[in-house]
């Protein structure tokens, strides 16, 4: 098996920023990928090719094969079993890393670590109206903290609670069709704090950071309580690529 290996519990945290893509990096995304490409309009057609040929080519480095070789799918919805919404995974090449990813107005994160899930959420400006989302999706005591902050501090209080959940219901590996309202953050707290919520036989306890990128991006990584490896925060395009540590692997089956 070839990858990068983590120290227990560790995590890279790779950010990529808007850019173009030509017909080389397209090459090496997957047809369903392709395909999607062709049904986004333009701006949202961009975001989502960029960020997936950056997954490929890093998921690619730290498996020590090509970014066009790397198979991608899911497994089961702990919640539900259906494979359709499950957390994402490698398929092949056999490999213990644990992946996830998350786009925001052409920026994208992609959480790398490895035997262990994780989440991540990046969001910039809002795509929902917060008065309307947030009694839908806050606790009271996350409401109360939000009303009770000054108007031109609630829009960052509503991405950094939004965030947080986000981040932990990938890293459960049901999203949004989890009850957010159940989920309580700590908005009020900075980051790390611990959140209580998940599906059996998987953690129950997470721990919640927010990787810095400046004052318009918003980003929350989970992992489950007692991660205490490094967290490494890296930047595509300018950041090497991984290289694995391990022999290649061998080719993809035909």
């Amino acid at each position: 098996m070839s990858q990068q290996r983590f120290p227990a519990g560790a995590a890279d945290i790779w950010l990529g920023v808007p850019e173009d893509v030509d017909e080389r990096g397209l090459a090496v995304l997957s047809s369903a990928e392709r395909n999607r490409v062709r049904l986004l309009r333009d701006r949202a057609a961009a975001s989502y090719a960029a960020a997936h040929i950056g997954l490929r080519r890093i998921l690619g480095g730290y498996l020590g094969v090509e970014a066009g070789e790397v198979r991608l799918g899911r497994t089961l919805c702990p919640e539900c079993a259906d494979p359709a919404h499950g957390p994402p995974a490698v398929v092949w090449p056999a490999t213990r890393l644990t992946f996830n990813l998350s786009r925001a107005d052409g920026f994208w994160l992609l959480g790398v670590s490895e035997d262990r899930p994780l989440g991540v959420d990046l969001e910039a400006e809002p795509r929902i109206d917060p008065e309307l989302t947030a009694p839908l999706a806050f606790t009271p005591r996350e409401l109360a903290h939000l009303h009770g902050l000054p108007p031109e501090d609630r829009r960052a209080a509503f991405l950094r609670c939004w965030t947080r959940k986000e981040a932990v219901v990938k890293a459960v590996g049901v999203g949004l069709a989890a009850d957010l309202c159940r989920i309580e953050v700590h908005p009020d707290r900075p980051g790390p704090v611990e959140v209580r919520y998940g599906v059996a036989p998987g953690p129950a306890v997470w721990t919640l950071e927010e990787p810095d990128f400046g004052p318009d991006l918003h980003a929350a990584l989970a992992r489950p309580a007692g991660s205490t490896g490094p967290v490494r925060t890296l930047r595509y395009g300018q950041d090497p690529l991984p290289a694995a540590t391990a022999p290649a692997a061998a080719p993809a089956p035909r």
